[in-house]
């Protein structure tokens, strides 16, 4: 296994492909094996060096049951831990729901280590009212234990079923954590109005945690473009990968993707 250390945090991650840089960010009660399960891995690994990491609280990563351990800034910052880890000065980035959050609070603190955005179902504004309403009922199931999550899971379509085993073995004292500190983040619109990073977002038309948010966010950020799809959920913009991958394809193949990157290491 490989681990990068922000501060006390270790934050462990996978090193595969070949090519420029990439981060792959996972979303909420996932872990790294999501994007193999998936097949982001086979489809991006002949173009791109990936960092695949395994957020804090979640698959190998160190797992704080501390709400102030879950900060916007902290998780960005666990980006650039591997980043810096793996010899990596620039990367683009690819990140689902909380993944993709973690990439648009990177691009406030460090917009120049970041090649490209690619961001899916998620905002930079702050947690809608259905987002609050969900975030009630999951710190309910969690304080109720993995039964009550394996209820919730079984109302997902087979199209999710991987991700089932992983959010009911997950850790739920982290999960309660993050689910309280993602209740209180910020609007960071207004600290991307400047920003110069190529970005695409993504959400489906049947989202109401990010659609209506993130299409509203990229009218005020200049470098981003936003692309609906329709009739989608929120979890199924990371499933029906014969929607996403034309459109991370397209993306990317309108942005200079820089030079590969020299002497990894494979994990």
């Amino acid at each position: 296994m490989t681990f990068a250390f922000n501060m006390e945090s270790k934050i462990h991650y996978h090193t595969e492909g070949k090519g420029p840089p990439m981060v792959l960010s996972h979303g909420f009660m996932m872990d790294l094996t999501c994007w193999y399960e998936f097949g982001y891995v086979d489809e991006l690994k002949s173009k791109f060096t990936l960092l695949i990491i395994d957020a804090r609280g979640h698959g190998e990563s160190d797992k704080p049951h501390i709400v102030s351990e879950y900060t916007g800034s902290k998780m960005a910052k666990d980006v650039l831990s591997v980043m810096d880890h793996a010899g990596v000065e620039t990367a683009h980035f690819l990140g689902f729901s909380l993944g993709g959050r973690t990439g648009l609070e990177l691009a406030v603190i460090m917009p120049h280590r970041l090649r490209s955005l690619i961001i899916a179902s998620s905002t930079p504004g702050t947690r809608t009212e259905a987002g609050k309403k969900s975030d009630r009922r999951r710190i309910k199931m969690f304080r109720e234990g993995p039964q009550s999550v394996a209820r919730l899971m079984d109302k997902l379509s087979p199209e999710m079923d991987l991700y089932r085993k992983k959010a009911i073995e997950g850790d739920l004292q982290a999960y309660l954590a993050r689910t309280q500190a993602g209740m209180r983040r910020p609007d960071i619109t207004s600290k991307l109005e400047n920003l110069g990073v190529p970005c695409l977002m993504y959400a489906g038309s049947s989202d109401p945690l990010s659609h209506q948010s993130s299409m509203e966010a990229c009218k005020r950020i200049p470098s981003a473009t936003f692309m609906s799809l329709p009739d989608l959920k929120h979890m199924y913009t990371f499933g029906r990968t014969d929607l996403v991958f034309p459109l991370i394809n397209e993306f990317l193949g309108n942005i200079p993707l820089g030079e590969p990157l020299q002497d990894k290491g494979k994990t």
